[in-house]
C-alpha cells in the first residue's frame, strides 16, 4: 500500500500533536509506529543489494551465431523461472543467459506471449535468489520506482524515477506502467521495483523522441502467461510467423502480411490480435468481406477490443452500410469512451444518413477529446453548412486550416466571402 505522507511527517505530527503530559506508553507507541513505517521504505542502496542477484543479462544470437541483440532478465521464483522480453529473442536462433560473467544454461522456453512481449525461460532451480513480487493493484501515480537492468551489457545498472502514468489499452489487451526511471537499450526485460524492492513490472520500451517516456509490463501480466514447453523441435519459432506478419504489415507488403498471419492463426487460432491485423491488411487491399470476417473473429475472442469494432465500422462504411457502421462505432465507444476517432467516424456515418445534428454532436465530442483534430473541424463545418449555419461552418473551416488542413481554405474562399 502506498501512503501519501512520509514516515518523517508522521513522526513530526505525532510528536507535536501531544502535550508534554502525554504518557510514555503513547509516545513509545508512536515512535514504534514511525520505526515500522521507515522500515517499509528502502534506500536505493538497499534496493540494489536486494535485487541485483536476481537480474541477469540476456544475449541473442542470429542464425550465423553472431551476437544480434542484448537485453535483461529477472528471476521470478525459486523454480528458476526467468522473464525477459520476447523481442530480445525474436528473429534470432538462440539466446544465452549471463550473470557475473558466468554463462547460465537454460533448460527450456516455458512461456511466450508475443502480443504482450513476454518470454519466460527455465534455469536450474534456486540458482539465484528471486525477487519478491509486489502488488500492482496498489500502484499510484507519483510513487517512487527503480529500474535495474543491463543497458549496453553493463550488468546491474540502477536508475530511479516515479510512476508517471498507469496506461490501460483495452482495445490492444495491454497494460503499461509509465515511469520516468531510465530504460536504455539493453534494459529490456529488466526489473522495475517499488520502494520496498518488490517487483512490479518488467522494462519493455522507451519512446525515443519523448522525454522520459518509458514503459514496463505489469508483473500480473507476466504471471498470467501460460506455462508449457516450447524449446523442443524449435516450437518457439512458430511465434516468428506472427512477427513476420507484423514486419510485412509495417512495410506495406499486405499480401505477405496476410500469408504469415494466416499461418500463425492455423497453429494458434485463439489470438484476437492476429485476426485484427489480418483484417487490417485485407481492408487495405479492399477485401472488405474478408476483413469483416476477421474483425468478427477478433471481437468474438476479445469482446473488449475497441479497435476491432472501430475498424469493422470503417469497413461497413466503405460498403455503405452506415447503420451497421454506427452500431460498431457505438460498441467501440462503449469499450473506450475516450476513443476520439470513433466519435469522428460515427459523425461521418451519421452525415452520410443526413443526420447532421447528430454528426455535429459527434464531431464536437471528438474535438473535446482531441482539440487538434483538423478533420473533425473540417467535417463539422460541412454539417453546419448543410444546416444553413454558414458562419459556424466558416469558423470551423478556419480552425481546420490553422491545424494544417489546407483544403479548408479552399472552402473558405468559395463560401465565406
Amino acid at each position: 500500500m502506498t501512503n501519501n505522507y512520509t514516515p518523517q511527517t508522521v513522526c513530526k505530527n505525532s510528536y507535536y500533536s501531544y502535550s508534554l503530559k502525554v504518557s510514555v506508553f503513547i509516545l513509545s507507541f508512536f515512535f514504534l509506529l514511525c520505526g515500522n513505517l521507515k522500515s517499509q521504505t528502502l534506500s536505493a542502496e538497499q534496493i540494489y543489494e536486494k535485487v541485483k542477484d536476481a537480474v541477469v543479462v540476456i544475449y541473442a544470437y542470429d542464425y550465423s551465431d553472431e551476437l544480434a541483440a542484448q537485453g535483461s532478465g529477472v528471476v521470478l521464483n525459486d523454480k528458476g523461472y526467468v522473464v525477459t522480453n520476447y523481442h530480445v529473442l525474436s528473429g534470432n536462433e538462440r539466446i544465452e543467459i549471463m550473470h557475473d560473467e558466468e554463462i547460465v544454461p537454460y533448460v527450456d522456453i516455458i512461456g511466450i506471449d508475443v502480443e504482450k512481449d513476454i518470454l519466460i525461460l527455465k534455469i536450474e532451480e534456486k540458482k539465484f535468489p528471486a525477487v519478491k513480487l509486489g502488488d500492482v493493484k496498489s500502484l499510484k501515480v507519483g510513487q517512487r520506482v527503480y529500474a535495474i537492468g543491463s543497458p549496453m551489457g553493463f550488468e546491474n545498472t540502477i536508475s530511479e524515477g516515479i510512476i508517471s502514468g498507469l496506461r490501460s489499452y483495452e482495445e490492444l489487451s495491454k497494460n503499461y506502467i509509465q515511469i520516468t526511471a531510465s530504460i536504455s537499450p539493453g534494459s529490456s526485460g529488466g526489473a522495475v521495483v517499488n520502494d520496498k524492492g518488490e517487483l512490479i513490472g518488467i522494462s519493455t520500451l522507451t519512446v525515443k523522441d519523448g522525454q522520459n517516456l518509458n514503459f514496463a509490463i505489469p508483473i500480473d501480466d507476466v504471471l498470467n502467461v501460460e506455462i508449457g514447453s516450447y524449446i523442443n523441435n524449435d516450437e518457439f519459432k512458430i511465434f516468428e510467423l506472427y512477427e513476420k506478419g507484423n514486419y510485412y504489415l509495417d512495410e506495406g507488403n499486405f499480401v505477405e502480411a496476410i500469408k504469415y498471419f494466416s499461418k500463425f492463426i492455423e497453429i494458434f487460432p485463439y489470438e484476437a490480435d492476429s485476426y485484427f491485423k489480418r483484417g487490417l491488411a485485407k481492408s487495405i487491399l479492399k477485401d472488405y468481406r474478408g476483413a469483416i470476417q476477421d474483425y468478427n473473429k477478433s471481437v468474438q475472442l476479445n469482446p473488449n477490443y475497441a479497435l476491432s469494432y472501430h475498424n469493422r465500422g470503417g469497413v461497413k462504411s466503405k460498403l455503405e452500410d452506415y447503420k451497421g457502421a454506427i452500431q460498431d462505432y457505438n460498441k467501440a465507444i462503449e469499450k473506450n469512451p475516450n476513443f476520439s476517432y470513433s466519435y469522428s467516424s460515427r459523425g461521418i456515418a451519421k452525415s452520410s444518413l443526413d443526420d447532421y445534428h447528430g454528426a455535429i454532436e459527434d464531431y464536437t465530442k471528438a474535438i473535446d477529446i482531441y482539440p487538434y483534430d483538423a478533420d473533425s473541424y473540417f467535417n463539422r463545418g460541412l454539417s453546419k453548412y448543410k444546416l444553413g449555419d454558414k458562419y459556424g461552418a466558416c469558423l470551423d473551416w478556419s480552425k481546420a486550416g490553422e491545424l494544417g488542413d489546407y483544403e479548408a481554405y479552399e472552402l473558405i474562399r468559395e463560401n465565406c466571402n
